[in-house]
């Protein structure tokens, strides 16, 4: 589905061949688009007294996140590509080299960029024609982008995180997961939380993204065993007796008891 809705051929390096996104997009995508359209309907039930049915495609979950391209394509005929890190209506908005690791720049107004270039020792550009406007930087990107990838290479990531983050020019580091696991905002939200598994012993987990003042979340239960639940649905949910659920055991239609797959 990334590839059939076009969405491997804009990810990637520029001049490059596409390439997969890093999770399955395609599926969290249709799953939070389901979501959203089972709470709508919901909502008009209440008003309607009427339920009714849900029709959500990958494909089409895929063609949602991409609007702002199709819209763009629809408009202007051109065909989208890889732009690795970069944004292509806004700039500078990507990644750069520095002297230690790389860092996330995201300048997405003029006014930002007038604030960005004295502090990054380049006063110049701020009402240089070729760049004082997002329009003329993106007509003269190569060569600004060159002259940037040259300015943030003198210092080190955390020298320019001193710089630019306490005057508000959005940026960031390109963390790997050991660093987000580690981040202290993943630590001032609580977004990852402690359970315990019933084989795997006590384990950390992500928490709910979303938070409620009302109903909060949380994570009771770790994911199941394979079985863990059968005879509860089954029971619960089914109305089937204890014979039933040993009837269905015997023969081979489901499988053994949580506690005893365990153990195998």
């Amino acid at each position: 589905m990334q590839a059939e809705s076009g969405l491997i051929s804009i990810t990637g390096e520029a001049g490059g061949r596409g390439v997969r996104c890093g999770v399955s997009i395609a599926d969290i995508t249709a799953g939070m688009y389901a979501a959203f359209g089972i709470l709508a309907a919901l909502h008009a039930r209440v008003t309607t007294g009427r339920g009714q049915y849900l029709d959500v495609s990958m494909l089409e979950g895929q063609l949602g996140i991409l609007s702002g391209m199709i819209g763009a394509h629809l408009a202007d005929g051109i065909v989208p590509g890889p732009l690795g890190t970069a944004y292509g209506f806004l700039l500078p908005y990507q990644t750069f080299r520095t002297k230690s690791r790389d860092i996330a720049i995201g300048v997405g107004n003029d006014r930002l960029w007038r604030r960005f270039c004295p502090l990054i020792g380049l006063p110049q550009l701020a009402d240089d024609p070729q760049y004082v406007t997002n329009a003329a930087r993106n007509a003269n990107r190569p060569t600004l982008i060159a002259t940037l990838q040259e300015t943030f290479l003198t210092k080190t990531y955390e020298e320019w995180e001193a710089i630019l983050m306490p005057a508000g020019i959005p940026m960031g580091a390109i963390n790997t997961i050991d660093n987000v696991v580690d981040h202290p905002q993943v630590a001032a939200r609580g977004a990852l939380v402690e359970c315990t598994h019933p084989v795997a012993g006590t384990i950390q987990m992500v928490a709910p993204p979303v938070r409620m003042s009302e109903t909060p979340g949380s994570v009771r239960t770790p994911a199941p065993l394979l079985g863990e639940h059968t005879d509860e649905v089954l029971r619960d949910r089914l109305g089937m007796n204890e014979h039933d659920i040993a009837t269905l055991r015997r023969s081979g239609t489901i499988g053994p008891p949580a506690a005893v797959a365990r153990r195998l």
